[in-house]
């Protein structure tokens, strides 16, 4: 282990040096008259979504490869409008994207929405998705409601998984990574354990088959904090200072797939299956001083367990119809369970004592469909169409609270039979619009309409601009709709009369791009405007009127959101560098019928940079992402005195790595996290006086400075 951490100190007198960070920008396609949603395996991508109607954003293999990234949470902490918010408390990690949290964006798995806990996609815990099967990352910004449905209103987070092999009948890939958490690390009980392994077999010219497993064990982040085993005695009695537990809780993730392609003349056919398991452990940081029959202390703590279990089933069809339209069809089964064990840990004798608790308290099977159809007029070069439907059926539970249980859970159902259409009008070789509507239809609130109209226009030298209007659409969630919590001591209820959400979303893109030398290199610039306009926002309220008042949810605020961006990148021979900038501001009314809140907007400042430089003598690569965070407002109440505004501090987030290619079968990587070492900031939201916090408030952000060492090995043969 000193060696270890010897070799990474030596590393990191290299590129700290470099103050840098940016996204990977995928090239725009240029001016065609297709609609196409999908690429073909063929041409090694599988559910792509539409670069020319979006933006979109791509994390690439190599990318997730410099910053040894396990899962999503990993990588997506650098991109300059997302933020990744964790909770210590539940070990969740959740993202925000222009200033929209989780209920907004839509993740997908190839194209199909993910399982979450409350929801379809939505709200997920990006901890949760590995990335040792994904190829790379689509990020779409922008109003999708009318391709994707519902809550895609900041944009579309899409996982395409990897291809597979392509010149060899086999291929078995393996890797182990270990990592330090902070400055934690031991062999089995501290610190990131990570195990992967995947086999792939061509199935002649047009087929393979795929599989995989992950094992990602983190030991937890203890800070202060003590351990499950802790406990303080003095003078034969117990004294509870809290300092039991750990900051941020122990977690263990397994991961399991297998997915098979064929292709067959114009059509090709996938099918993935996939398994995820996580056991959550939460230890009480309060003692219960028992005594025994001898008089002598018997310490117990309760502490929780979370056991989440989901089987996601996709597959597609898709391919060509006659000489030009393409189709795609896809259906999903998929089935989280999460179960609940609170339990009597006897300290001193290191064993449960007791079980306390021991249920299936959160349930939710999905039932999906969706179809689509384009390029219907294939000798048109002005006009074109894409016809789809979308079916989706939810069936679940969500029972979690905090402390006690509810014992009355009620299986509730959520459905949406959806239509949409999507049209490109060419008006000449510079101008298109793309004109789209989505009827849908849910089982709780019957028939919406959702709209977009997009456009291009191709100024020349390489100079495009693009703009999205269209409907930012949100429909309440599970939680929101069925949550039920009522004992003696709590009153918490989900409101099954609530309206979705609904507004305005604008945004407009403003490329540029220059060749640099004789093709030697390529600067390029992206300039952005977004707005949202949300009514009728679901908020969290209290209605004191019974004698034990009532938590609920209802449609009393109104959102608003302005924002402008910058990036800048140039790709120089083997140095690559990118700079960019974002100011957001937001306007809330608390409480539309009685106009109380900000008219006014409360800004924040982020930026972010990177760099990475390949050393081909070497066969190695150097890189480093860096964000700054700007102190955030936030507007929490509104009183006689006027608003009531939540701040917290700026923080800068700091990774570096270099990549080895030791031999053609042998690659390593090295790096750290979080150089700068955050762990809490300020923030005036957090009750004061919690532990690790020295009495001042504040929020959790990090584990520390931490270091990591990834070693990869790739055997193929035929």
């Amino acid at each position: 282990m000193a060696c270890f951490r010897f070799s990474i100190l030596l590393f990191l007198l290299l590129p700290l040096s470099v103050f840098a960070q940016s996204a990977e920008s995928q090239k725009d396609s240029t001016g065609v008259t297709k609609l196409d949603e999908v690429v073909l395996v063929g041409e090694s991508k599988v559910m792509s979504l539409s670069k020319k109607l979006f933006r979109v954003e791509v994390i690439g293999r190599e990318q997730i490869r410099q910053l040894a990234g396990n899962t999503l949470a990993d990588v997506l902490n650098q991109n300059l409008n997302i933020t990744v918010m964790p909770d210590a408390s539940t070990g969740r990690s959740t993202i925000s994207m222009f200033g929209l949290d989780g209920q907004y964006v839509k993740i997908l798995l190839d194209g199909i929405p993910l399982a979450s806990d409350n929801g379809l996609g939505n709200d997920i815990d990006i901890t949760q998705i590995n990335l040792e099967d994904v190829e790379r990352i689509e990020i779409v910004e922008g109003s999708m409601g009318v391709l994707y449905g519902d809550n895609a209103v900041a944009g579309v987070i899409n996982i395409v998984s990897k291809r597979g092999v392509n010149d060899t009948k086999w291929s078995i890939r393996t890797s182990l990574q270990e990592e330090s958490v902070g400055s934690e690390y031991s062999w089995f009980d501290q610190g990131r354990h990570i195990q992967n392994l995947r086999l792939d077999r061509r199935l002649g010219q047009d087929g393979q088959v795929s599989f995989g497993a992950s094992r990602n064990d983190y030991g937890g982040f203890y800070n202060d904090y003590k351990g499950q085993d802790y406990v303080n005695i003095q003078d034969g009695t117990v004294v509870n200072d809290g300092l039991r537990g750990m900051e941020w809780s122990p977690k263990l993730q397994l991961t399991a797939f297998v997915d098979f392609r064929q292709k067959i003349k114009k059509h090709n056919l996938y099918f993935k299956s996939q398994y995820f398991d996580e056991d959550l452990a939460i230890y009480d940081h309060d003692v219960i001083g028992r005594l025994n029959a001898n008089g002598e202390p018997n310490p117990t703590a309760t502490d929780q367990q979370f056991d989440t279990h989901r089987w996601v089933n996709n597959l597609s069809l898709f391919g060509t119809l006659g000489s030009s339209a393409t189709y795609n069809l896809a259906l999903s089964y998929q089935d989280q369970k999460r179960y609940y064990k609170a339990y009597s840990y006897n300290i001193l004798q290191k064993g449960i004592e007791a079980v306390t608790a021991d249920r299936l308290n959160q349930s939710s099977k999905i039932l999906y469909s969706k179809a689509t159809i384009s390029n219907i007029f294939e000798r048109s070069e002005w006009f074109n169409l894409l016809l789809g439907y979308e079916f989706a059926h939810q069936k679940g539970f969500d029972a979690i609270a905090s402390g006690a249980y509810s014992e009355n859970l009620v299986e509730n159902t959520l459905e949406n039979y959806d239509l949409f259409a999507s049209a490109d009008l060419l008006l000449g070789k510079t101008i298109s619009f793309y004109p789209g509507v989505r009827l849908t239809n849910n089982s709780q609130f019957g028939n919406r309409l959702i709209w977009s109209l997009s456009s291009t226009y191709d100024l020349g030298n390489r100079l495009k601009l693009k703009a999205i209007l269209g409907s930012a659409f949100r429909a309440p969630n599970f939680e929101e709709l069925f949550y039920y919590f009522v004992d003696s001591n709590h009153n918490v209820q989900g409101n099954q009369d609530l309206l979705p959400e609904d507004g305005i979303s604008i945004f407009v893109d403003l490329d540029k791009k220059w060749a640099i030398g004789q093709g030697n290199g390529l600067f390029s610039t992206a300039l952005k405007a977004y707005h949202f306009n949300i009514d009728d926002k679901i908020a969290f309220v209290a209605d004191d009127s019974g004698d034990t008042p009532l938590f609920t949810y209802k449609n009393v605020d109104q959102q608003k959101i302005l924002g402008f961006s910058i990036n800048n990148g140039i790709r120089l021979k083997q140095l690559a560098f990118g700079l960019g900038a974002t100011y957001l501001g937001e306007a809330i009314t608390l409480d539309a019928s009685q106009n109380t809140g900000n008219s006014d907007y409360v800004w924040s400042l982020g930026l972010n940079s990177n760099i990475s430089y390949d050393l081909p003598k070497l066969k190695a690569s150097l890189s480093a992402q860096l964000k700054y965070t700007g102190v955030s407002q936030t507007i929490a109440t509104s009183d006689d005195d006027g608003v009531v505004l939540d701040r917290t501090d700026p923080f800068t987030w700091l990774d570096t790595s270099v990549h080895f290619d030791l031999t053609p079968n042998i690659d390593l990587t090295m790096g750290a996290r979080n150089v700068l070492d955050v762990v809490t900031v300020k923030a005036s939201d957090v009750s004061s006086g919690t532990h690790g916090t020295t009495g001042t408030d504040s929020r959790l952000f990090g584990n520390g400075r931490s270091y990591f060492l990834k070693l990869s090995y790739l055997l193929t043969f035929n």
